[in-house]
């Protein structure tokens, strides 16, 4: 039998320990044990429960809603959502083969208006955009069928950032896709995490040159630059970074594999975070994460 503490469940879950606390006081889904020097801690069946918590809010369920559930509740739900997902999955994979696009934009418009853009990029987009490749390699697609299903996803991603409202208010931040990285989508996604935290974002698009980068970081009063990197071989990428580190004073934020360069010398300036939910929850907390950056 596991014996945790609210530390190692906020680790194996990615919740904020504070967030833990919240949830405890509010709801009664997480029932922590005590010590006798009253330290609280949790089992097995809270951790399992913390992670069908998890599953049902990323498909879109509130909070509220899901503590008003049992643990039994909760479990066929997430089998449920599992085994739609699925269907939704192959039926979207079938849409691509024929390069259906009206059913393909059905699928994804249904699938957004039942759980939110975050849940279906989470749970139907990214998984099927990582299987195309070996679909790709095993001759089920063709390179159409994915350049296809790819600009859809950017149109209908674009659209659901236009949705979110501008935080001017909030922690700066400048996005860019360097000259010669194909990662568009993987930008556009980020853009959209980074507005949903309520940052205000700068977008200078895709294919900046280092001269256009210097310029709009110099010129602009962002808090700091975010570049995201999914090609971990893209020879460009560290020699880009590089000298735009040279020619201005922001921190940067690198989301993805930030290729193999040697980033060491630049403590203080850059930070490589590997996933998209890492960089969300730096991001959620930035101006405080960038002063632990800098100091």
């Amino acid at each position: 039998m596991g014996i945790y503490s609210i530390r190692d469940l906020a680790e194996l879950t990615g919740v904020k320990t504070h967030t833990l606390r919240v949830w405890e006081k509010r709801y009664a889904f997480l029932k922590p044990q005590r010590t006798d020097t009253n330290i609280r801690y949790y089992l097995d069946s809270d951790l399992k429960v913390l992670m069908l918590v998890l599953n049902l809010y990323h498909h879109g369920f509130r909070i509220s809603r899901i503590s008003e559930m049992t643990p039994e509740e909760m479990e066929a739900e997430s089998k449920r959502l599992s085994a739609d997902t699925q269907d939704e999955s192959a039926r979207m994979k079938h849409a691509v083969g024929d390069m259906d696009v009206t059913v393909m934009s059905q699928i994804l418009d249904q699938a957004i208006r039942s759980r939110g853009f975050e849940s279906t990029l989470m749970t139907l987009i990214l998984p099927l955009l990582e299987e195309m490749e070996l679909m790709w390699l095993s001759g089920q697609i063709e390179e159409a069928h994915e350049v296809c299903f790819r600009e859809l996803i950017r149109r209908k991603t674009i659209r659901e950032i236009d949705t979110l409202p501008h935080h001017c208010e909030g922690p700066k931040v400048i996005t860019l896709l360097p000259k010669g990285n194909q990662q568009e989508l993987s930008h556009l996604f980020m853009h959209y995490f980074l507005r949903k935290q309520g940052l205000c974002v700068t977008d200078l698009g895709c294919g900046i040159s280092q001269d256009c980068a210097v310029a709009g970081l110099n010129r602009s009063q962002a808090d700091c630059l975010l570049l995201v990197n999914a090609d971990p071989v893209h020879w460009q990428f560290g020699p880009f970074v590089k000298e735009i580190l040279t020619r201005t004073t922001l921190p940067f934020i690198i989301s993805g594999r930030a290729s193999d360069e040697d980033w060491s010398p630049y403590a203080g300036r850059v930070v490589v975070l590997d996933t998209i939910e890492e960089t969300i929850r730096f991001a959620s907390q930035l101006q405080e994460n960038l002063q632990n950056l800098i100091s």
